[in-house]
This record gives structure tokens, C-alpha cells and sequence, in this order.
């Protein structure tokens, strides 16, 4: 298969894994079904702690067994999980649905960007991985956008069409996993699980760059916590219809920031992209946060435009630090420690919600934020000292 069609049908892929009628309102349902936004925040962040301790093995699953079946087992376990929270026959099938939905989140949070690096690296264009990247990331936000609007008007007339519509993309998910071209992968990797972790740590310790950019992404979970936590803070000021096109608003905006991104890191450097992207969002929260009208949705808005840039930047530093042999093990790391961290955030600033109401849980949010803005600081001046600059790190 040839590249571009090898591209087009990974794009396929993505654009059905995207498609999700709830993902944006997910606090809203789950509260319209639990009645407590810490209950609903309690199941998210249950997904968020399956997804962690599945990170290390399901990273080294990828590693040793390759992307491919890494990627149908992910696809898989999704859609039983997105069928469990159409079934909702109790709050048991509920805690279920979460637990295997983050086993899946956590088989596709290395391995899937792993595998477009070497889809790429087969054909020696590992070098536009950015590029690729960011295009791929502008289809999915466009698949995201449409799930967002359909589902926050189908979230109106009913939660549990919503859930059993859900399933549908993720079937077509799961059917498109199995026809992904499969791609080549280290040979002589270390089986020893505790050998294979042992050289992940010895990595990230003995290099600054990727030490201060993966401490970064793992302290970053009150970033994911803030994204959930929006949709309840819309809602106050917002009817539930509403919150779905605040959100699809948010999406669009950031669909040319992925389209162009590999161009603006080219332009102008990863680590300005980042900057910016930092800067933006926390500024974007803080403003929501503090005004709380009906105006305050827009804040965060604005802030969207420099999301896909300062991702894809992200990326492209952390897959250019990875070595092969460690691509989806290191990543998995990373995701393991933010998906603690999100969670920890989440729940914590749910209780918040409940007590003092969304906006102050916002608010809270950026003070866990803090550490990572702290070790992204470094990052940039690592950057700095080794390159002579901190424009651009490619």
C-alpha cells in the first residue's frame, strides 16, 4: 500500500475515533445521569485511572507486539465500553464502561502517534512528521466538531439515543483498525519487562530535553481537567443546547492551527509555538474563571486558535527525543503520570464544583497547573542553552 493511501486510510481511522457525540459534554451527561457533578466527574476520572495503570503495560505491549494489533485491541476495547454506557443498566455497567474505555484510551496514547512516526519512517519522511501530524489532527478536529454539535442537540431530546448513536462510529473505528497496513518495528528489543522500563527511566533521566518535556506533560493534567470542568462552567450561563456549539466553536477554532501548524513550527520555532500555546490557555481559563457571564465562554475561545500549534510542537519535540526501541514505553510514561495527575485534578476540583460551583473549580484548576508551567520553563531554557536559541528546536 502506498503511502498516501496507507495515510488516508489512518486518517479514516482517526476521523471515526474523533466522531463522539458526548466526549465534549461528558460532565453534563454524566451528571444528568448521576445527579452529582462529583459523581460524574468521579466516573471520568475513573477512566482516567484505568488509562494510568494500563499505560506501562499496554506501552510495552506496542513496543514488543507491534502498532497494528496494538491498535485493533484499543479499538475494540473502546466500543465495549462505549456499549456499556449505552446499556446503563446500573451504575455498575457505568464504572465498567469507564474502566474498559480507559484500557483502550491508554493501548492508543503511545502507540497511535508511534505509529504514524513509523508509517512515515518506512518511507524515509519521518522528517514532515509535524506536517503530517498536524494535517491529521485538523480532520480529527473536524470529526470532533460535528460530533460536538450533533450531540450536544441530540443531549436535548435524549441521553440515551446519544449513548446508543455513540456506538456507531466506533464500530466503523474498529472495522477500519483491521485493515491498517501494518509497519516496521525495532528488532532485538529487550523482552524483559523491568529491563525495558529500566532503559525508558535511563532515557528520560539522562536527557534534559526529554526530561523537562515529559515532566511537563505529566504535571499538565489539570489542562485535561479544565477541558472537562468547561462544559459545566458553560452550562450555567449556557442552556445544554448552547453547550454544545460553545464547545464545536472551540473545535473549529482549532482546526486551522492543525492544518497550518507544521508551517508556524517551520516559521517559527516549537518552543515559541508552545510558549504561545501555554500563554493563550491558561490566560483563556483564567478570564472564564473570573468573569462569569454569559460572555465568559468566549475567553476560552480565543485561546484555541494556538491548541494545534503548540500540540503539535509538543509532539514533534517529545517523537523527536524518543529513541525507537522506547517510542510508545516512554509516551506511555508520560501518559501514565498525566492520567494520575488529570484525575487527582478532576476529582478534586468535582468537589470544588459541587460545593462552590464550576467556575471557582476552573479557577483551581490552573493553580495545580502550576508545576507544569514551571517545568515547561525549563524545558524552553534547556532548549535555549543547548541550541544557542529558543526559536526553534528542529
Amino acid at each position: 500500500m502506498k503511502l498516501r493511501d496507507s495515510i488516508r486510510l489512518y486518517g479514516l481511522f482517526n476521523f471515526a475515533f474523533s466522531f463522539d457525540l458526548y466526549a465534549a459534554i461528558k460532565v453534563v451527561v454524566f451528571y444528568g445521569l448521576t445527579h452529582s457533578y462529583s459523581a460524574a466527574a468521579g466516573l471520568i476520572s475513573l477512566t482516567l485511572l484505568s488509562s494510568a495503570f494500563a499505560e506501562v503495560p499496554t506501552g510495552l505491549f506496542s513496543d514488543l507486539i507491534g502498532r497494528n494489533r496494538t491498535i485493533i485491541i484499543g479499538s475494540f476495547s473502546i466500543l465495549i465500553g462505549y456499549i456499556l454506557f449505552a446499556i446503563r443498566f446500573d451504575s455498575m455497567f457505568l464504572a465498567a464502561g469507564a474502566i474498559i474505555e480507559g484500557v483502550g484510551l491508554a493501548l492508543f496514547s503511545g502507540n497511535n502517534n508511534a505509529y504514524l512516526h513509523n508509517l512515515l519512517s518506512d518511507e524515509r519522511e519521518q522528517g514532515h512528521y509535524h506536517h503530517y501530524y498536524g494535517r491529521m489532527m485538523s480532520i480529527n478536529t473536524f470529526s470532533s466538531v460535528v460530533g460536538v454539535f450533533a450531540g450536544g442537540w441530540i443531549a436535548t431530546w435524549s441521553v440515551s439515543l446519544l449513548l446508543w448513536l455513540n456506538v456507531i462510529p466506533k464500530c466503523v473505528c474498529f472495522i477500519t483498525s483491521l485493515l491498517l497496513r501494518d509497519v516496521t518495528r525495532e528488532d532485538h528489543i529487550d523482552i524483559n519487562i523491568y529491563n525495558h522500563l529500566r532503559g525508558a527511566v535511563r532515557e528520560i533521566r539522562g536527557n534534559a530535553t526529554l526530561r523537562y518535556a515529559s515532566l511537563s506533560t505529566i504535571l499538565g493534567g489539570a489542562g485535561f481537567a479544565a477541558g472537562e470542568l468547561q462544559a459545566a462552567a458553560f452550562a450555567v450561563v449556557w442552556p445544554t443546547w448552547a453547550v454544545g456549539i460553545a464547545k464545536g466553536i472551540q473545535a473549529i477554532a482549532g482546526i486551522p492551527g492543525y492544518y497550518y501548524a507544521g508551517k508556524l513550527i517551520d516559521r517559527f520555532g516549537a518552543v515559541r509555538i508552545m510558549a504561545a500555546g501555554m500563554v493563550t490557555s491558561v490566560l483563556g481559563n483564567v478570564l472564564t474563571g473570573l468573569v462569569r457571564s454569559v460572555v465568559s465562554p468566549l475567553f476560552v475561545m480565543c485561546s484555541l486558535p494556538f491548541y494545534g500549534p503548540a500540540d503539535t510542537a509538543q509532539q514533534l519535540v517529545l517523537q523527536q527525543e524518543f529513541t525507537e526501541g522506547q517510542r510508545a514505553t516512554i509516551a506511555s510514561l508520560n501518559s501514565l503520570g498525566h492520567s494520575i495527575s488529570a484525575s487527582i485534578v478532576l476529582y478534586v476540583c468535582g468537589i470544588i464544583a459541587s460545593h462552590d460551583g464550576p467556575f471557582i473549580a476552573l479557577l483551581s484548576t490552573q493553580v495545580f497547573l502550576i508545576p507544569s508551567i514551571y517545568y515547561q520553563s525549563r524545558f524552553f531554557k534547556t532548549v535555549g542553552s543547548s541550541t544557542g536559541t529558543t526559536e526553534n528546536i528542529t
